[in-house]
């Protein structure tokens, strides 16, 4: 072990550094000396800053890190700084150790630890995640669970996952059928909407959660495709029926689009009979498609009627303040954090694409690792200019209703009705005077869009808030809040 110095770094969290400090700290310090050199310093701030020493033992340091978001970013982009910054102060005997914070919705967090993939001892399954860490259940269980591949995202849970207007049914059915797979009426239970909007990551939340509660071992997640594939290949080698025998054996059996399945007459066939005996036996069934099962054609009738027994749910592209809500839990999963104007920007911009949200994030966090700039709103544009197609849009009336109700939290009907309730009828004012403003619309068309009014009711709405504005500060601060989210909305 050799000799080394804690050096104190300008916006170190300086009660990390004092005289004293541990001795996990001191070796920290010396690697966080090795590795500062290397990297540029936004990066080395980002990435290295939020790591907390928790213990040094012989020749092993383990660390926090604030997510698993968090540790397989360190673990890809920084491995080898890391890997010879250890060698170099530990010696090459050198072991790494993470200790993952999960931040659980109830109760207290839950800290999980991993080994260095670069070490020796490093347990890994194909997933990338140790099999020492995959869930806290009964060895009995374990054992159990490393016999039989689920091929279940440890990710995707219901933790993660942002209930909103746009996937409210699907969400508390999903729930539902967790709590008592094949003991509810929800049998089969059929997600379905369009491309990234999360309907594997609901199903496959299904799974962990039975698994993690232990009320099934045989939970298997199958996309059409592979099970097609599979069922192929069962064909040629002569073991169809160990095929047939494997699948009627599971006890919660999630099929991810299977639109994919149409034309496939034999494949059908083969559904067919298995769906007749997991739903006799009370076995969960799952399925998602890409619109409503009557909708696919090529699939037998008795395929669909037997589709439609449960419950069919649908998810649709999320509203603002759910993407707002999704971009916020990415942020906060990954340990960082990003400005207002950047997070209203992404959240006006990607409205389709659940997965596209999360895609920007991940984006403008690797951008930021290469480049010695803030994540600002110029940064943001440019570096998501491939993904936010840009659209020169006219400012319209309706943008800025929309703009005004999204910030007070007020509907469209309420701005243009009779209400004289002083949160709705302020409301309506505020809309008036930025039209003005803003547009080049007559006092009269402002006035018809907003509920009819004449063009006197909308000199009095802007000669009202123009005052306001003037003498009064958290007004002036909310229209200046208001103009932001409508210049963002009409980029």
């Amino acid at each position: 072990m050799l000799e080394v110095t804690p050096k104190v770094f300008p916006d170190y969290p300086q009660t990390m550094t004092q005289k004293g400090s541990s001795m996990s700290q001191q070796v920290w310090d010396a690697c966080l000396n090795a590795i500062r050199e290397k990297i540029n310093p936004l990066a080395f701030k980002t990435w290295f800053f939020p790591i907390k020493p928790l213990s040094f033992s012989g020749s092993e340091l383990t660390i926090e890190v604030p997510s698993q978001f968090f540790y397989e970013w360190i673990e890809e982009n920084y491995s080898s700084f890391l890997k010879e910054a250890l060698k170099n102060v530990i010696g090459p005997e050198a072991r790494l150790m993470y200790s993952i914070v999960m931040d659980k919705s109830q109760g207290q967090p839950v800290t999980i630890e991993l080994p260095h993939q670069n070490s020796m001892n490093g347990d890994f399954t194909s997933s990338g995640i140790p099999a020492a860490a995959r869930s806290k259940l009964t060895e009995d269980f374990e054992r159990n669970l490393a016999r039989f591949e689920t091929h279940l995202n440890i990710k995707y849970t219901f933790d993660t996952l942002i209930r909103g207007d746009c996937n409210s049914l699907a969400f508390a059915a999903s729930k539902s059928v967790a709590q008592s797979p094949g003991q509810n009426a929800f049998n089969p239970l059929v997600i379905y909407g369009g491309v990234g909007l999360g309907k594997t990551h609901m199903m496959q939340a299904i799974g962990n959660s039975v698994r993690e509660n232990r009320l099934s071992e045989r939970v298997l997640y199958v996309s059409s495709e592979k099970f097609a594939i599979d069922f192929v290949n069962a064909i040629q080698n002569g073991k169809i029926q160990e095929f047939s025998s494997f699948y009627r054996s599971i006890d919660v059996l999630i099929i991810d689009d299977i639109q994919f399945f149409s034309g496939k007459e034999k494949t059908q066939e083969e559904i067919f009979h298995i769906f007749n005996t997991l739903h006799q036996s009370n076995k969960q069934i799952i399925l998602s498609a890409d619109r409503p099962i009557k909708e696919i054609k090529g699939i037998e009738d008795r395929l669909i009627s037997r589709f439609n027994w449960g419950l069919s749910a649908d998810i649709q592209p999320p509203d603002y303040e759910t993407r707002k809500a999704i971009i916020l839990s990415k942020l906060h999963q990954s340990g960082v954090n990003l400005d207002e104007t950047v997070i209203e920007f992404i959240a006006t911009n990607i409205t389709e694409n659940v997965r596209e949200l999360e895609g920007c994030i991940v984006k403008l966090l690797a951008a930021q690792s290469l480049d010695n700039k803030e994540i600002d709103l110029d940064f943001t544009k440019t570096t998501l200019k491939d993904i936010i197609r840009h659209t020169t849009k006219r400012l319209t009336l309706d943008t800025i209703e929309k703009s005004v109700c999204s910030y007070l939290s007020i509907t469209p009907n309420d701005l243009k009705g009779k209400s004289k309730k002083k949160e709705i009828a302020v409301g309506r004012q505020i809309a008036m005077y930025l039209a003005k403003h803003l547009t080049e619309s007559s006092l009269k068309t402002i006035g018809l869009h907003f509920g009819g009014r004449d063009h006197s009711t909308v000199i009095h709405a802007v000669n009202t808030i123009a005052k306001r504005v003037e003498s009064v500060t958290e007004d002036r601060k909310r229209i200046e809040e208001i103009k932001k989210r409508i210049e963002i909305s009409s980029m």
